[in-house]
């Protein structure tokens, strides 16, 4: 039987940021993590985070987009926290 190879190419694309968003993904990069592992990292957490969230009245949606900032941004604290 013969041996088959699978050959697999992985394409980047690359992506410009400001210095100051550089700078934010400074303040989460772990040592000896990439870029991407870091964008990968603090976009896997919340997949949904945020569905839903629309109502039928203006005040609810703002509700509801207040509590989603206060625990995406608690969440963050809890990972820099662990992290140090």
């Amino acid at each position: 039987m013969e041996k088959g190879y699978v050959h697999m190419h992985t394409y980047e694309t690359p992506i410009r940021v400001s210095e100051e968003t550089k700078d934010r993904l400074d303040l989460f990069k772990r040592e000896g993590e990439s870029y991407e592992d870091v964008i990968l990292r603090l976009t896997k957490q919340r997949k949904w985070a945020g569905f839903g969230i629309l109502s039928d009245t203006e005040t609810e949606t703002r509700e509801g987009m207040r509590k989603l900032r206060a625990e995406m941004r608690d969440g963050t604290v809890d990972d820099i926290e662990r992290d140090n």
